[in-house]
């Protein structure tokens, strides 16, 4: 791939009204497209944002004359191509994944020049957050930090939640893929696929009873967007859905999608009246083993528990006893507390466990797509409009 600030093109501008684009796009791991419609639900005035960051939001609802793109990724990450989108006038300075890396094309002046930081990548083209950590002190004007990733909590960082720079991130590019996969999985132990592959194996033509999603009681623990998304894809099949959040009042408008909404403390019995458990919550402090050894032993005995949240928002040992004991039918993982999950797991052995390799979401298209929102998010800071999913840094999402 060419270098970045050549691909783009605008490494100057070429009138006086032109802006220029001040942003790090620092390269990070992970990971979940979602429709405009999806979008606007999560967009956030500017000043709308932490006491502390209220004033430069301010600043930033205004527009910004000049501004720079400095890329922190491996020059090598495809979705980088994206970038050749961005609004006419943003000037790429520089492109690499650490302070070392970075400081041989920057000059010292330059970093606190940088008022916008865009963190990005998969795997070997991932920043880490102790690279950030380690030049996060020369960036004495960085505005806006963009994650192309849903989840925060490999990026977040004290001096980061102190700040009062913004921080947005890609909730919804994932949703629908996620959705997808966890009714796929409610299918999966609704017709017994694994009754049918081992028939098929076996040459053996046994027709049998299978269950309908229709009239089922789907519970979502955690109605953000992966949550809203399943919801959606739950009615169509004609299920029941009831979710739990932690503001109830931001569900008001899915009645229509939604028949009861559930605070954090009523999760047993959410789990208890749900046929289908879908667990779709960010890791924070207040979400770690949030469906607990209690929560778990709530479900019904036919109960089916699928996560497409954080690992470690559940207890695992607690759900590994309840499927190894069969006091719940079966789960569907496609997160664990501990990635890769260890060889020596009795997930792996479990015949009513399906599980995938944290790959739900990774469609051939997610990370240009996340991609896609931070240039549609730069257009909305040039113009001074509101920036789409801006977080809240203390709760982590």
């Amino acid at each position: 791939m060419a270098p970045i600030s050549s691909m783009c093109g605008r490494s100057a501008p070429a009138k006086e009204s032109a802006v220029l684009v001040n942003v790090i796009v620092t390269s990070y791991q992970q990971p979940r497209c979602a429709k405009q419609q999806m979008l606007q639900r999560r967009t956030l005035p500017l000043a709308r944002t932490t006491s502390r960051s209220s004033s430069r939001c301010a600043a930033m609802a205004t527009g910004k004359d000049r501004i720079n793109l400095l890329v922190v990724a491996n020059p090598a990450t495809p979705e980088l191509s994206v970038l050749q989108k961005l609004p006419a006038g943003v000037n790429i300075v520089a492109t690499g994944q650490t302070l070392s890396e970075l400081s041989q094309q920057l000059a010292e002046e330059q970093w606190g020049s940088i008022d916008v930081m865009l963190n990005c990548g998969v795997g070997k083209n991932a920043g880490k957050r102790q690279d950030v950590q380690e030049f996060w002190g020369k960036l004495t004007g960085l505005q806006w930090l963009h994650s192309a990733s849903a989840g925060l909590e490999h990026l977040l960082f004290q001096e980061l939640v102190d700040s009062p720079v913004v921080l947005s991130n890609a909730k919804g590019v994932y949703s629908h893929s996620l959705a997808e996969y966890a009714l796929t999985c409610c299918s999966w132990f609704a017709k017994d696929f694994p009754r049918l592959l081992a028939a098929k194996a076996a040459r053996s033509w046994e027709p049998y009873v299978v269950e309908e999603l229709r009239g089922k009681t789907l519970g979502v623990v955690g109605y953000g967007d992966i949550g809203r998304a399943t919801a959606m894809l739950a009615k169509a099949f004609r299920m029941k859905v009831v979710a739990l959040r932690r503001n109830t009042s931001l569900s008001e408008a899915d009645k229509d999608i939604v028949e009861k909404v559930y605070t954090p403390d009523q999760l047993t019995e959410l789990m208890s009246v749900s046929d289908y458990v879908v667990a779709a919550t960010p890791y924070t402090p207040s979400t770690d083993k949030l469906i607990s050894a209690a929560a778990i032993a709530a479900m019904k005995l036919n109960g089916v528990f699928v996560n497409v949240g954080r690992g470690k928002c559940v207890d695992e040992k607690a759900l590994i006893d309840a499927l190894q004991a069969k006091r719940i039918r079966g789960a569907a993982l496609d997160v664990f507390a501990t990635e890769p999950l260890p060889a020596d797991s009795p997930l792996w052995d479990l015949p009513n466990v399906f599980m995938s390799p944290h790959n739900a979401d990774r469609t051939k298209e997610f990370q240009h797509e996340s991609m896609e929102l931070f240039v549609q998010n730069v257009q909305r800071y040039m113009a001074g409009e509101e920036l789409l999913n801006v977080c809240d840094k203390s709760s982590g999402y």
